[in-house]
């Protein structure tokens, strides 16, 4: 179990934990570009994050974003339909997938699919720094090693064992599945979760939804996050709170624990609770 420091637990209901969660992810890229000149963000797939999409496309307004304790960045970006609110650095921002069904794009199922249509369609993210997962060369494993080469390129780092070091993105969301699933690593699949090489596996997932082949991040790579950040829905919140407590290592959300970073669970429900 992670040290109480490391680890968040935010409950609100639905409006105010979009709020809260948007007001985050805003002051994690704006610190970010400040320090690096970039702010790397994964995206997560299913449903759950469809709303918080449309929350980051608006932006939040700059009178809650003080209130929630945040300082206003140097140089703000925006929204041009509500100039109160603030925006994400978007010019600066790289956007990645957590995992992805394999499936075209075109495909209602897939996770990139759901990111353009409720957020990459609605802001101004340069092509260029969009890098979602390949899924259609018809060689899932061939996609896997495609996409870490990519990461290994975009996140080099000097040193003997640069090579192998993971990348460290600024921010991951992910969900939970009702079996305690994150990203595409499922209970059970024991050689997924034991990975400690690779940066990208293609996994079979006869048990997802729908079932079939997938990519995903793997465990040393969400580990080596600054930031990890759970969006649970109100029905997941009793095995949200039970992975947190310890009470389930052995699913995969409860293998989340970020080598020197922050986890933080934003749970549906009806009061706050800031504490772990």
């Amino acid at each position: 179990m992670n040290d109480n420091k490391m680890t968040h637990w935010i409950c609100a209901p639905h409006d105010a934990l979009l709020e809260r969660a948007a007001a985050f992810i805003t002051d994690a890229a704006y610190r970010a570009v400040a320090e690096r000149g970039r702010f790397t963000l994964v995206l997560s797939g299913g449903n759950t994050p469809r709303a918080l999409h449309q929350k980051l496309v608006e932006g939040i307004s700059e009178e809650r974003y003080l209130e929630l304790g945040y300082t206003l960045p140097g140089e703000v970006r925006r929204n041009a339909s509500n100039p109160e609110a603030i925006e994400l650095p978007w010019a600066h921002t790289l956007l990645f997938l957590g995992d992805e069904r394999y499936l075209p794009p075109s495909h209602p199922d897939s996770n990139y699919g759901m990111a353009r249509e409720t957020l990459l369609r609605h802001v101004c993210v340069k092509p260029e720094n969009i890098h979602m997962m390949p899924t259609e060369s018809d060689d899932p494993a061939e996609d896997a090693e495609q996409y870490e080469t990519l990461l290994r390129g975009l996140f080099r780092k000097r040193g003997a064992d640069a090579d192998d070091a993971p990348p460290s993105f600024d921010l991951i969301l992910l969900g939970l599945g009702d079996d305690g699933h994150t990203a595409s690593l499922f209970p059970g699949d024991e050689k997924s979760l034991d990975e400690k090489e690779r940066w990208v596996i293609a996994v079979n997932a006869p048990n997802g939804k729908p079932p079939g082949m997938r990519l995903t991040l793997t465990l040393p790579v969400i580990n080596e996050a600054a930031n990890v950040l759970f969006l649970i829905p109100p029905t997941r919140y009793e095995l949200a709170r039970s992975i947190t407590n310890g009470e389930k290592p052995e699913l995969p959300a409860g293998m989340v624990k970020p080598r020197s970073g922050n986890v933080w669970w934003f749970v549906e429900g009806m009061y706050f609770k800031n504490s772990l």
